[in-house]
């Protein structure tokens, strides 16, 4: 009977892994899974350090049935690794979406999604006989790692796996609000996410909670743990959108600084209690 060999495959992520350690291979649950990175000539013009790091995950199948089976474990485990990537290199190992900056100019392409248009044609006519210029660029993320992540991200796994439901609640929220595509969701997520928070540190006031937290977390922080519940209360785009019901006024919406400091600090203070709760090093992403 043929044998074959299933095997998955993570897109790259850009990486700058200062480490003169060996790429981790690790046996789990008869899932072969593997880290391996390669320097990229296109990225030297930011870094010649950088490559393209990537995941692989291999399993022998001996039939149709057993190939399907696999998928679904796979699949799972993906999804388990991927949340422990938040707090191994700060962000899911698939997507980052959270992003700390409010709204930006932005140059339509005439793309909208689910119509077809004739944006295109209709700029190339307008500069039919002008004089211009037609360029392009590409923003590369990257990040620069001192340690090669696997060996901690399966770690992470494990202790995840085992904990409390109101801990698995409160990565599955963080980890959402990374992953969602609009700001509305990602302000909801990390607000119920935030309510979590606020019941699992000690202390019976925000302040007395916040006080209890080391001071290398509190120097990090740009407002205040009161400060971010208040306005998780009182903004248009957060928890609740009527300021006065007799006469249906509503909250004012979020502006550039709030956004900023509320995902900022929510994400941080998230980040803070999951590692205290899990008992893993706190990992603190830079946002640049």
């Amino acid at each position: 009977m043929s044998k074959a060999i299933l095997k998955y495959q993570s897109d790259p992520k850009i990486y700058d892994i200062q480490s003169d350690s060996n790429p981790h291979h690790e046996v789990v649950d008869g899932l072969s899974v593997s880290e391996h990175s390669c320097i990229n000539e296109k990225y030297k013009h930011i870094s010649p350090a950088l490559g393209d790091y990537f995941l692989t995950i291999e399993t022998g199948v001996d039939d149709t049935s057993e190939l399907q089976s696999k998928h679904f474990v796979i699949q799972q485990f993906i999804s388990e690794l991927d949340r422990s990537w938040m707090y191994t290199c700060g962000h899911p190992l698939v997507k980052k979406v959270l992003t700390f900056t409010g709204p930006y100019i932005d140059f339509p392409d005439g793309n909208i999604n689910g119509w077809v248009s004739n944006f295109r044609d209709a700029e190339k006519e307008l500069k039919r006989g002008k004089a211009h210029i037609v360029g392009s660029f590409i923003n590369y993320s990257h990040s620069v790692i001192s340690y090669w992540p696997l060996q901690k991200a399966l770690s992470i796994r494990k202790s995840f796996l085992s904990a409390l439901e109101p801990v698995t609640a409160l990565v599955d929220l963080h980890f959402f609000a990374h992953k969602v595509e609009d700001s509305y969701s990602s302000f909801i997520f990390l607000a119920k996410a935030m309510e979590l928070v606020q019941s699992m540190l000690p202390g019976k006031t925000n302040d007395k909670k916040e006080k209890n937290l080391p001071d290398e977390f509190r120097t990090r922080i740009q407002t205040s743990l009161h400060h971010i519940m208040g306005l998780a209360n009182t903004r248009y785009e957060i928890r609740h959108i009527v300021k006065e019901k007799q006469n249906c006024t509503l909250h004012q919406k979020l502006n550039n600084s709030e956004i900023n400091a509320y995902k900022h600090d929510a994400d941080l203070f998230i980040r803070y209690v999951v590692c205290e709760k899990l008992a893993i090093p706190l990992i603190i992403p830079e946002r640049r």
